[in-house]
């Protein structure tokens, strides 16, 4: 079959950052419930950058997977006729040298086509290849999760926390996380918490957010991976908008690193054998 898909105007990477903005402007001032809705889709995403999670959703909310022609092809599926493609950012770099070593540094952008799922057609897509609560029960899951955690996971009681972390070491509260379930959702969130706001992540202390910014980013991811892994997942969705205020500056952060924490964490699951459809030709 040949493929014909619709053409698309050209659009400058400059526009389609000014869309970026706008959406995330609108999520600062929306509700709780839209924001986690988007945490949930931009973690399908998770090996993309945020502002090309966002031209995913604004485009194609119902994606699981985006791909160039060349790359949908090698999956044995092909672009439908007339389908319209996402225009989405790819970064230019240069050769730099500093401190007498090559490196690359980034000097903009410029926009690629990708086409949803949605818009093809042929061999079955490739499921998730990260194990699910549906594949072994929760229990099977929690003892998954620690196997691939680069932390080392201990039981000790806690006097008020139901989970703590001091960037090497987590630790659960048995009483506290009486259900795999709860262990589960309570180790990604102190997971998330070692990933981000430790001086293992290359921070200095008078980099990281405020204290309740930085419960509600590991809980926010917490949510995310636990939901991903088919554990009923709840969050304090109340707190969110309280935390941002409506700036949408300061969530723009919070949502770049609650992704690096999604993104790093699923890396350590991600079946590095299995080839799946998200990328640019």
């Amino acid at each position: 079959m040949t493929t014909d898909p619709a053409p698309v105007a050209p659009i400058p990477a400059a526009e389609l950052l000014r869309q970026v903005e706008h959406h995330v402007e609108h999520l600062a001032q929306g509700g709780s419930i839209e924001l986690l809705a988007y945490l949930a889709f931009a973690a399908r995403f998770h090996t993309y950058s945020v502002n090309n999670q966002v031209l995913i959703l604004l485009s194609a909310p119902e994606a699981r997977f985006v791909a160039g022609i060349k790359t949908w092809n090698q999956q044995g599926r092909r672009v439908r006729k007339g389908a319209k493609g996402i225009k989405i950012l790819a970064p230019m770099t240069r050769r730099v040298e500093e401190n007498g070593e090559e490196k690359r540094a980034l000097v903009g952008f410029r926009t690629v086509t990708v086409f949803p799922d949605t818009a093809t057609e042929g061999d079955p897509l490739p499921e998730t290849s990260f194990m699910t609560a549906q594949e072994g029960g929760d229990l099977a899951l929690f003892d998954h999760l620690v196997s691939h955690c680069p932390y080392p996971v201990k039981w000790e009681p806690l006097s008020r926390a139901h989970g703590m972390t001091d960037g090497g070491v987590i630790t659960l509260d048995p009483d506290r996380c009486a259900t795999p379930a709860q262990r589960i959702r309570v180790l990604f969130h102190e997971w998330a918490h070692a990933a981000l706001h430790f001086q293992g992540a290359q921070l200095r202390a008078e980099d990281l957010p405020d204290r309740q910014t930085r419960e509600l980013e590991a809980d926010a991811a917490a949510y995310v991976l636990a939901s991903l892994h088919g554990v009923e997942a709840t969050a304090a969705v109340s707190d969110y908008l309280t935390t941002w205020g409506g700036n949408a500056e300061k969530l723009r952060a919070s949502l770049g690193r609650i992704h690096q924490a999604v993104s790093s964490i699923l890396g350590r699951f991600q079946n590095s054998s299995r080839m799946t459809p998200q990328a640019a030709d």
